[in-house]
């Protein structure tokens, strides 16, 4: 029923949204700026960043192993008693290896905590790819909407030209007066007045469009196809919008890695065990006397926690106030996104009701147009009727052509507060970023430095 309809309002202003062989269509101009936009680029790159958190969270499960070494060289002088001076040297190395056992489960919660924020931080990428490919399809809707008003603007202005010289000759042999041809003047003067704010709004809509997608529009099409997406209800859109959005998203997995920081941190209060070992070779001489020892020893230290100056009972404050605050955060984000739901989908059924009407204004305008121009030439119409017929008739097509450009971009804005503004959901013909994968590497690495 909705594709039926949307053609049919398609067919009406075929002359100025045409399509063609030849037309970029919006889900390739999509796919370009999924590779290539620098802004979703240098987000993924800070994700990766991110992942590293892991890793960082992950060496508390691990050994610390060193290599210490010292020379010393040096003479001693008796001064006063019984002994003997003389120059010394001293060279000791040594391996050294802990491996922690206990640590008050600090390391598993932030461990836990860690995998919760890059999963927030992954949902915010998925946020912000929906952000730019909204951007990317409200230029190419822009750019589409305005060369449509400048060919408007074009065509009303020559009409306007043929008008005021047919009125011109006509008062050249006294059928009109000079008031006709001020009015018709006025008219045409007015049209080439659009035409030219309408063409600056078109290269301002391109500038844009360079910025955001980085190549010229060409041939652009109404992206009909992107109405197979929508839903077919208000409780659907919600309904999958609270499920599937990622600001809900990344709200729930910051509260939940919040959780687990307030139990990183109280294990500070926890005594901590590691197990210790080195091996070690001491060479020392003085004098006539050569010496060498070696040593190996392990042992297990405890540490139990009494008081470190109320920093520590401050932390676990702290973090279970951001907890609070990620607690709100959730409610939040599910408010916002019930809002933006209902907003769109609003905006897109009213636009879409309006589109109705409009269409139904051009063609009681066309009908009306012949009418005062058959009036007008049997003398019971003026020429200002006429001329405000065309006026009426290009306010009707122009407003036409920014309900639709209206009309989608609520739709997409629908769709994206359902999370499904993305090249997975849309299927655009591109090689998907794989968070996730990034995220498996980098989790197992031990002594990469890639």
């Amino acid at each position: 029923m909705k594709k039926v309809f949307l053609t049919g309002l398609l067919l009406t202003t075929s002359l100025y949204m045409a399509e063609n062989a030849n037309a970029q269509d919006i889900f390739s101009i999509l796919a370009d700026t999924y590779t290539s936009n620098p802004t979703l680029q240098s987000q993924r790159a800070y994700l990766r960043s991110v992942d590293e958190n892991i890793a960082i969270a992950k060496s508390g499960y691990r050994p610390n192993i060193s290599l210490q070494g010292a020379y010393r060289d040096g003479e001693n002088k008796i001064k006063k008693g019984i002994g003997q001076g003389g120059d010394y040297n001293n060279l000791s190395g040594s391996a050294v290896v802990s491996q922690p056992v206990f640590s008050g489960f600090s390391t598993v919660n932030s461990v836990k905590a860690a995998d919760r924020a890059i999963k927030a931080a992954q949902n915010s990428l998925s946020n912000i790819e929906q952000n730019i490919l909204l951007e990317a399809s409200t230029a190419y809707l822009d750019v589409l909407q305005n060369r449509a008003i400048v060919e408007l603007q074009k065509n009303n202005e020559e009409l306007l030209l043929k008008k005021l010289e047919e009125t011109k000759e006509r008062f050249n042999v006294g059928e009109v007066t000079r008031t006709d041809v001020s009015q018709a003047e006025a008219r045409h003067s007015q049209a080439i007045s659009d035409r030219i704010a309408s063409e600056g709004n078109l290269q301002a809509s391109v500038a844009t469009y360079i910025e955001l997608i980085g190549k010229e529009p060409t041939d652009l099409s109404e992206p009909v196809e992107m109405i197979k997406y929508l839903p077919s209800s208000y409780d659907e859109a919600l309904n999958v919008a609270l499920k599937n959005n990622y600001t809900i998203k990344e709200a729930q997995h910051i509260y939940a890695s919040k959780g687990y920081e307030v139990y990183a941190n109280t294990g500070a209060l926890f005594p901590t065990v590691s197990l210790d070992g080195s091996i070690g070779r001491n060479k020392a001489e003085q004098g006539e006397i050569d010496t060498t020892t070696e040593n190996a020893e392990w042992g297990v230290n405890l540490s139990i926690p009494l008081y470190a100056g109320g920093a520590t009972r401050a932390k676990i404050r702290q973090s279970k106030y951001q907890k609070w605050q990620a607690q709100e955060g959730v409610l939040e984000a599910k408010r916002a996104v019930k809002a933006s739901v209902l907003s769109a989908w609003e905006y897109m059924k009213s636009n879409e009701s309006q589109l109705k009407a409009i269409e139904a204004q051009i063609e009681a305008n066309t009908i009306a147009l012949e009418g005062v121009q058959k009036e007008e030439a049997l003398g019971n119409r003026t020429i200002l009727d006429v001329l405000d017929s065309y006026q009426e008739l290009l306010n009707s097509k122009v407003n036409d052509v920014k309900a639709r450009r209206t009309y989608y971009v609520s739709a997409m804005n629908l769709l994206a507060s359902m999370g499904k503004m993305t090249a997975k959901e849309l299927k655009l013909d591109v090689e998907l970023y794989d968070a996730q994968k990034y995220y498996e590497e980098t989790k197992g690495k031990w002594l990469s430095l890639n």
